[in-house]
């Protein structure tokens, strides 16, 4: 789960976020697109090497960066990257399923320039963290980066992906980069890159568009599997979600409304291909999920002024479909069917999250067989004994299921993690 600022670089999972962090509105005009005529990116170089800026671990100036953590096995790995004005590093630090940190914070990396945003995912006891670096500000240049993290914290794998130049990396805020971990040898990446030429929906005609790139990486490599450019300004795109056959990524932007894109990686492909089941194109920022058996699409409101008591159009929506294409939710003429209840409850002693439409209803449980449900601001992780959220400043919030199955937040108090530690070397 990666740590941003409310409603700007992170929403809320499912109604509960598209109700509570909708989008700003389209900007009165679009930002000047980007420029065509980008140079070539250089080959990639090693992130490590002698010449490097030496690391800021000792420097108690150094400043905290993006953070994100996820369970892992015995409890939870936090990852954040600190900047010194030179160079960033990445630090990993093991805690237990309480929050408490198990062993000293660890050096993991060092990049030149400043880390901007990173992603932590783990699968089957291995870890992947994918970052942007921003190498130079007045050129927009930035490099993607991914790391491989055994079990004991120690670097299976490193590689610089891309070397690029994209004006949406100063531009605005929103994610750089994503990650989905599939085991030790294998992961996904996506992250903002070059430009792409995408369709001009106002001039209609070709142009270089705000670019999203995937790639897939192997034990032995990686490709670049796939590229789309999404037409406007504020561009931004949503998480990698798991559908067990695939992983499925939405961007939008706007330009004289919202415009969408996406890319759809089925396992084990080297290519990017178009899925059978569909997607529905909401107002953005919009989430999508995998419950185990359905894709869920969240979707706020168009009209951000209804009243969502008084007349149900001006609901968040909720729309349900298949990998086999088979729609659950109503058809309704909307994106998807609205929202009329919702809530948070422990059943069984973990967190599930209760939906209610007219004529329906469906439970959410992220621990379902196959399910990649994200709870992020409302639950943090669950770590088999309560739910755990760790601030950008390191400040921990645990939950718990009572007796009564409601979740409410654990009496004792967290301490924080101690974002400036000096980190044990590799």
């Amino acid at each position: 789960m990666r740590v941003r600022a409310a409603c700007r670089r992170s929403c809320l999972t499912g109604a509960l976020v598209l109700l509570a962090c909708s989008a700003s509105p389209p900007p009165a005009s679009d930002p000047p697109p980007v420029r065509a005529g980008v140079p070539a990116a250089p080959e990639p170089a090693p992130p490590e090497s002698a010449e490097s800026p030496p690391a800021p671990a000792n420097n108690p100036a150094a400043i905290a960066g993006p953070l994100d953590y996820a369970v892992i096995d015995g409890g939870v790995l936090v990852v954040w990257s600190r900047h010194d004005g030179d160079a960033s590093e990445i630090v990993a630090q093991r805690l237990d399923p309480r929050g408490q940190p198990l062993a000293p914070p660890r050096h993991v990396l060092r990049s030149e320039g400043e880390i901007v945003d990173l992603e932590l995912s783990h699968a089957r006891g291995h870890a992947w963290i994918a970052y942007v670096a921003e190498l130079d500000a007045e050129t927009a240049s930035g490099l993607l980066g991914v790391i491989g993290l055994a079990g004991d914290l120690t670097v299976s794998r490193t590689h610089v992906l891309d070397r690029f130049t994209a004006v949406a990396l100063s531009a605005w805020g929103g994610s750089r980069v994503r990650v989905q971990a599939q085991g030790p040898e294998a992961a996904v990446v996506a992250s903002i890159g070059d430009p792409v030429i995408c369709r001009d929906r106002v001039l209609r005609r070709d142009r270089p568009c705000p670019g999203y790139h995937l790639f897939g990486v192997r034990g032995d490599g990686f490709d670049r599997v796939a590229s789309v450019g999404v037409d406007g300004g504020q561009a931004d795109m949503g998480r990698l979600v798991d559908v067990g056959a695939g992983v499925l990524l939405d961007v939008w932007a706007w330009h004289g409304g919202p415009t969408h894109a996406d890319l759809y990686l089925p396992r084990g492909a080297t290519a990017a291909r178009k899925p059978k089941f569909r997607r529905v194109a909401c107002r953005p920022p919009f989430r999508r999920d995998f419950d185990g058996e359905a894709l869920v699409s969240w979707c706020a409101s168009d009209d951000l002024e209804a009243d969502c008591q008084g007349d149900p159009q001006g609901c968040a929506q909720i729309h349900l479909v298949t990998l086999a294409d088979r729609v659950l939710t109503p058809r309704t003429g909307q994106p998807g069917v609205p929202i009329t209840g919702q809530a948070l409850r422990c059943s069984g002693g973990r967190p599930v999250l209760d939906l209610t439409w007219q004529g329906g209803s469906r439970r959410f449980d992220p621990q379902a067989p196959g399910a990649d449900l994200d709870l992020r601001l409302e639950l943090g992780v669950w770590t088999g004994e309560l739910g755990l959220q760790i601030a950008e400043d390191g400040q921990l919030t645990r939950l718990r299921c009572g007796p009564d199955d409601r979740l409410a937040r654990d009496p004792e108090p967290a301490a924080p993690l101690d974002l400036g530690a000096v980190a044990t070397p590799p």
